[in-house]
Parts: C-alpha cells; structure tokens; sequence
C-alpha cells in the first residue's frame, strides 16, 4: 500500500472515532415512561374539643410518591365504609421527596369513636396509611 493511501485510511478512521465520541456523549437512548408510586401515606384528625355538638373536627392526610402528579386515594372507616375515589396533585417538596396532601374540615354532630385510614389502590402500589383516632363525647 503506498504512503499515502494509508495517510488516507489513517485520516477516515480518526474521523470516524472523533464522531463516534462524539456522539456517544449525547445520544440517550429514550426511556419508557416510568409511573408514579405510592411510597407511604400518613393521615392525621383532630377531634373536636370539649363541648355540645356539633364541633368541628379537621382530617389531614399526606401522600408520598416517587414523582409528581395526580393519586387517586380513598378513606376508610375502621369496621365500616370506604368513601372515595378523591384525587391529589403530588408536587415536589424539600430534599427531593413528592408529596400529595389535602385537609377537610367537617362537622362532628353526634358522640363518636372510630378510625379512619387512607387506602391507596393497586394502580399506584397498593398501599394503606396509619390509623387516626376520631373521638367526641357530646
């Protein structure tokens, strides 16, 4: 082989090797979409205080997941009913957690003592809250 085919064989494989690095920088293969998880969920109630009914009581939940967007949840009486399908908007929080929450305020009328739970379904990794007490003597 003369001098300078080999002078042209070594520039084309340069060539190639300087593209292919490149390249391989900044080609990303796309990813599939990955879907939003419940990683836990917490609900908190505070009862009503001392007095006649009715009085108000607030029930606060938060709910945990592994990236932002909307989680369907429902609540849950101890023993009893399932009230839902409720939706929350998970929003990104401190130290790169994502985190849904939602408060009510309602009205206690009538002597209680129960607990509820929230109940996140299979969609999102199936997963339950804590229990939270709801007590009132009138």
């Amino acid at each position: 082989m003369s001098k300078s085919k080999i002078l042209v064989a070594l520039a084309a494989t340069l060539s190639v090797a300087t593209l292919s690095s490149a390249f391989a920088g900044n080609f990303v293969l796309p990813k599939e979409p990955t879907k939003l998880k419940v990683v836990k969920a917490q609900l908190a109630i505070k009862s009503p205080g001392e007095g006649a009914c009715p009085m108000p009581a607030k029930m606060t939940g938060w709910i945990f997941t592994s990236k932002p967007g909307k989680v369907q949840y429902m609540i849950a009486r101890k023993g009893g009913s399932v009230s839902g399908h409720y939706t929350a908007n998970a929003v990104k929080g401190s130290n790169g957690i994502h985190i849904a929450s939602f408060s009510r305020n309602f009205d206690v009328h009538h002597s209680i003592n129960a607990e509820y739970r929230i109940l996140i379904g299979q969609k999102y990794g199936k997963t339950l809250s804590n229990w939270a007490p709801l007590t009132k003597s009138c």
